[in-house]
């Protein structure tokens, strides 16, 4: 993994999909702190904690990085109970 190469995070979602990603040098939209244009992938794992394990000995030297899922959003197991709502 060529982690100086800077990634959209449409390229993130295709060349790491369903995966947890660490992106460190968010490059942010200027009026959008939300979003960014393009991000460094530090490390890459099927769970968070395996990703996070993978990025540990660099991510002591580094302020600001996220991790994200790549895959859909996926809703609570439980389900929706409209019994519980009043």
């Amino acid at each position: 993994m060529d982690i100086e190469e800077r990634l959209t995070w449409e390229q993130i979602c295709e060349r790491y999909p369903e995966q947890w990603v660490i992106m460190v040098d968010h490059d942010w939209q200027p009026h959008n702190i939300t979003e960014f244009k393009t991000a460094r992938v530090l490390a890459v794992g099927i769970s968070r904690a395996e990703a996070k394990e993978r990025a540990r000995p660099q991510l002591d030297s580094i302020y600001e990085w996220g991790c994200h899922f790549t895959g859909p959003i996926r809703g609570p197991r439980f389900g929706y109970r409209p019994w519980l709502i009043p």
